[in-house]
């Protein structure tokens, strides 16, 4: 009962912090994205080298991924525009990922390849996707603001949508290699909730203009996309052989076990709403 209880309130808080930087306003947002990329690159490094970055050139990578997952994510505050983020952003990586190869050179731990590779892989796979998202929040003022806040409760309601009928009736094994309680019937519960959710925002949401068809060809993206994002880390962690990314979050693990699903998803709606809205 008090793990419950716990488990709650962390969520609560969670759940808060995102939904008040979403009304805040877009600088209260990319900020916490900006956070949020720092600590999931941090908990990325942790599951690499168990938290014990070994050697001078070790720890220096480590600095320098943190700082680039940050200001990757920070360019969307002063870029606007759609170009100047893409120019910004494709220069840091690139700048990024030679620096970080040029230091695998002088690291002298037996993982050095295997470690710069995951650096990279970290801006790839976290910064990336959440610098996307504070994009597509101020893309269009209020109407995008809006698109983002209904993505999480996509994502929020396809994670309830799952558990509840996959507790109550699921049999069939969705991806059992690599989470054994997954199930057909719960990704049907988590769909329907999502399209459900859809055709609810082409009625409360009328300034975004995808049209009945195209809310529930969004809500059947962020299911799929928020499953794949979860069994991806679902992978990782396997491969790694941890149970939680991280201990942040209490009753839920470390901050990218609870991004997992988002930063799929936001790849997926920033694709979507450029280039089919």
């Amino acid at each position: 009962m008090k793990k419950l209880l716990v488990r709650s309130i962390s969520g609560a808080v969670y759940v808060a912090l995102i939904v008040g930087a979403i009304f805040l306003g877009y600088t209260w947002f990319a900020m916490l994205m900006s956070l949020f990329a720092v600590l999931a690159v941090i908990e990325f490094e942790n599951i690499l080298d168990g938290g014990r970055p070994r050697g001078t050139a070790a720890i220096a990578a480590r600095v320098l991924d943190t700082l680039v997952a940050l200001a990757t994510v920070g360019f969307s505050l002063v870029a606007y525009m759609p170009s100047w983020m893409i120019v910004c952003t494709v220069a840091l990586v690139a700048m990024f990922t030679l620096l970080r190869f040029t230091l695998a050179l002088y690291d002298k731990g037996g993982d050095a390849f295997r470690s710069a590779a995951w650096s990279v892989m970290s801006v790839a796979y976290i910064a990336l996707p959440l610098a996307m998202l504070s994009l597509l929040y101020c893309d269009r003022g209020h109407e995008s603001a809006m698109l983002v806040l209904a993505t999480f409760i996509m994502i929020w309601l396809n994670d309830t949508g799952a558990f509840c009928v996959g507790s109550l009736i699921g049999k069939r094994r969705l991806f059992e290699r690599l989470s054994p309680k997954k199930s057909w019937e719960g990704f049907f519960g988590g769909l329907a909730c999502c399209v459900g959710a859809g055709i609810a925002c082409h009625y409360l949401l009328p300034g975004i203009s995808f049209g009945m068809a195209g809310w529930i060809a969004y809500g059947v993206m962020v299911c799929v996309l928020s499953t794949w994002g979860d069994l991806f880390e679902s992978l990782m962690k396997r491969t790694n052989n941890i149970k939680d990314s991280g201990k942040l979050i209490p009753g839920h693990g470390g901050i990218l076990d609870r991004i997992d699903s988002l930063l799929f998803v936001s790849v997926g709606s920033f694709i979507f709403y450029n280039f089919f809205y």
